[in-house]
């Protein structure tokens, strides 16, 4: 869970460093004098060990990589071994609580081989993070394999530890990047030995890394392409609420957010095919129980915050060892013999119960009515579209060789009671006649106009036709 550590010690003899035999310094001189210039450094096992000339030392580097000899920090890494880890760095000298944090990371590295959703799709499925804009990651040189949320405080990261650190197995990685330690004062975080207090960590954890994730949204395209199936009234905000965009182009107020977060929470739920979030939350609580987990007991008394996280119950505990565990990640139950819920395509109500083939509920046929009125609008629009179109572009080809005759206003408002007059256009171009009427003609009327304002048009007596003059 701990990897990076940035360290200054205190009432510390470089003595010890100085002739221990596994550090090397080396820095740079001055080509006249021969006096160091700037600090002197050495590596061992992931770790950097660097002298100040102003004598302070600081010891910066991953622990977990330190702990694993230097190899990689891809696998595990427990509070017991972060114990561990802490009492092998006795050896260079280095005392919990004479060693002052700078900076350190909280993060977990994932499976996801051994779930249904592979990195890549966890990565691009993140919608939103609390309200603070994406940075892609540069990772080996290459873009595309991480995104990270940088606030001035506290960094959170999303990357794929398999491209980091060349691994075999699909793993992705979470972490919280703590820049400044005025973000963890209010824990009483301030030395190494205050990551070894399990009740501090627990809290700091819960609050910083855990809060974290619940805050996130996560969102896969593919599992609500069109917005057919959702609530009349969800469908245009709908829209917004899935363009990463929207959510940080204005400073809204946390209520806002939270009340908007929700509603897409629930249409996900509701309409997707799956709930990556829930997934990944159900990935996270089986590593965190992993982290806490002593060799000496299954119960981990001391991380208590952390077992309330997902609100639990008791029905997702084991029976003899009482370790909590996921009964199932998905959102949808996928036991044979369960009737998957359906819901009406217009109103959103579920009709799970009506005939396998239903599309709609059995409210005095209104769904399906208004599904139906809706299809034949969106006919009549898209063929009205391609009709306007043609009008437009001859137009723009014939233009001022057109002599029109107005029969009636375009603009003239129906009176309820008294008969509208048709309007009706005969264009004759090359020999063969087009006919516009009713509202084709008007539109024919107001473009024509729009193009040529200077044209005279003369009044006609009621029901002439116009005709184009060859």
């Amino acid at each position: 869970m701990i990897d990076l550590i940035i360290i200054e010690l205190t009432d510390f003899d470089t003595q010890v460093w100085n002739k221990h035999p596994k550090l090397r310094f080396n820095s740079l001189t001055s080509d006249d004098s021969g006096e160091k210039i700037g600090s002197s450094k050495a590596y061992y096992n992931g770790l950097e060990f660097t002298k100040e000339p102003k004598g302070k030392v600081k010891i910066k580097g991953s622990i977990h990589k330190y702990y694993n000899n230097g190899l990689h920090n891809g696998d595990r890494f427990t509070f017991d071994d972060f114990e561990k880890a802490v009492s092998q760095l006795s050896e260079f000298g280095v005392v919990p609580e004479k060693a002052i944090l700078r900076g350190f990371e909280i993060g977990l590295n994932l499976d996801t081989s051994k779930s249904k959703i592979n990195t890549k799709t966890f990565l691009d499925s993140i919608l939103y993070c609390g309200g603070i804009e994406r940075s892609d990651m540069e990772i080996n040189g290459k873009l595309g394999y991480g995104s990270k949320f940088k606030t001035a405080n506290v960094t959170y990261k999303f990357y794929d530890k398999m491209e980091q650190a060349c691994l075999q197995s699909e793993m992705l990685r979470i972490e919280t990047k703590f820049t400044k330690m005025r973000a963890v004062e209010n824990y009483g975080i301030t030395c190494l030995s205050d990551l070894l207090d399990r009740t501090k960590l627990a809290n700091l954890i819960s609050d910083k890394y855990l809060k974290f994730i619940d805050k996130t949204i996560f969102f896969e395209w593919n599992q609500i392409k069109t917005t057919r199936k959702l609530p009349t009234k969800y469908k245009s905000k709908f829209k917004d609420l899935r363009n990463p965009d929207w959510w940080i182009k204005d400073q809204r107020n946390n209520t806002n957010r939270q009340r908007n977060k929700k509603l897409l929470e629930d249409l996900i739920k509701t309409y997707a095919k799956r709930d990556i979030k829930n997934i990944l939350k159900g990935m996270i609580l089986l590593e965190i129980s992993a982290f806490a987990r002593t060799k000496k007991c299954y119960e981990y008394t001391e991380f208590e915050p952390l077992k309330k996280w997902n609100c639990l119950d008791e029905n997702a505990q084991k029976d003899v060892t009482n370790t909590p565990r996921i009964v199932r990640c998905d959102n949808h139950d996928q036991r044979e013999g369960k009737e998957k819920k359906k819901y009406c395509l217009t109103c959103g109500k579920e009709i799970t119960g009506q005939k396998s083939d239903s599309k709609y509920c059995n409210d005095q046929r209104k769904c399906r009515d208004k599904a139906y009125n809706l299809k034949v609008s969106e006919k009549r629009q898209a063929k009205r579209s391609q009709k306007e179109k043609e009008i437009i572009n001859l137009i723009k080809d014939l233009g001022n060789e057109f002599n029109l005759i107005r029969t009636t206003n375009p603009n003239r408002k129906k009176i309820k009671g008294v008969p509208s007059r048709k309007t009706s256009i005969i264009a004759t171009i090359g020999g063969k006649k087009r006919y516009y009427h009713g509202a084709d003609a008007r539109f024919f009327l107001n473009e024509f106009d729009k193009k040529t304002k200077t044209e005279v048009l003369t009044q006609c007596p009621y029901d002439t036709r116009l005709e184009h003059a060859q």
